[in-house]
């Protein structure tokens, strides 16, 4: 789905809901939370997400994993997004579930990103659900960048 906002899908009984977003340059989104963990994905521009514990600058073609509940604040610069959300008890098994990290995007992941917000809100096939497996299996995977500004 593209151009949605979460609330409107966070209540789905889906493991993960994926979202594409366009930011205008310079665009803020004040700091809020989700119930979610959310993985940041920037296709283009570039990321500053600051948390009360850090900030971190995330350069194009890098992903930003917000863990659940953690607020956030987010400015874009020039920035096409691609998020997922994912349920707070499947998130615990892919990443930490306390601290934000940036983390690299290989090119199989960042295909499936951009596979995934066209696929249903509800998607159910074999192959979706297949893509969203693999898509869990290389987040999971993706090794962490030092772009992380402790405060």
């Amino acid at each position: 789905m593209r151009n949605e906002k979460i609330d409107g899908f966070d209540r789905l009984n889906r493991d993960v809901v994926a979202l594409g977003n366009d930011y205008a340059q310079g665009f803020f989104l004040p700091q809020h939370q989700h119930r979610r963990a959310q993985l940041l994905y920037g296709a283009t521009g570039l990321m500053h997400v600051s948390t009360r514990d850090g900030e971190w600058v995330v350069p194009p073609q890098h992903a930003v994993w917000i863990p659940p509940e953690i607020l956030h604040a987010v400015k874009f610069t020039g920035v096409t997004t691609r998020s997922l959300y994912i349920e707070p008890a499947c998130a615990s098994r892919l990443r930490n579930i306390s601290r934000c990290e940036v983390i690299a995007v290989s090119p199989l992941l960042r295909q499936l990103l951009l596979e995934a917000v066209d696929l249903p809100p509800c998607y159910d096939s074999v192959r979706d659900r297949a893509l969203i497996d693999l898509m869990l299996l290389e987040v999971a995977a993706m090794p962490v960048r030092a772009l992380e500004i402790p405060l």
